[in-house]
């Protein structure tokens, strides 16, 4: 068996943690959102999760975020960066980086596109980690 390049775990460890970490994000009285950032870290928009946040595959661990809606309205206008998961509070438990497309990309949040304006709604895609 080669080396590996990345870190690797096992499905339980997998599990585990992804289930702790969605708890964790639920665990306010309301539910979390994802904030969308340029590489300046200006804040573009807010968008939604849904309350629980997400599912976690029972085989993979793989932890898949529920996204509520989009932001109907951009804070700012530039080009999305990365997203980071917040709970109710709008404590930051993880940030991902930012890709354009259409299908779920693991270790990113995925937006309709990466270009924001100011004013005009924001839609995730994706956003799964695992």
């Amino acid at each position: 068996m080669p080396a590996p390049t990345v870190a690797t775990f096992s499905a339980a460890a997998l599990i585990a943690a992804h289930t702790t970490f969605r708890d964790l994000i639920d665990s306010g009285s309301g539910a979390g959102f994802i904030r969308v950032r340029d590489a300046a870290d200006v804040l573009l928009a807010q968008v939604p999760l849904s309350d629980p946040c997400g599912t976690v595959n029972g085989t993979t661990g793989q932890l898949t975020f529920s996204i509520a809606g989009q932001d109907a309205s951009a804070d700012a206008g530039g080009t999305a960066a990365y997203g980071q998961i917040c709970d109710s509070t709008g404590a930051v438990h993880c940030a991902l980086p930012a890709q354009q497309g259409a299908v779920a990309v693991a270790g990113k949040i995925v937006l309709n596109t990466l270009t924001i304006v100011s004013g005009a709604p924001v839609e995730v895609v994706s956003a799964v980690m695992g």
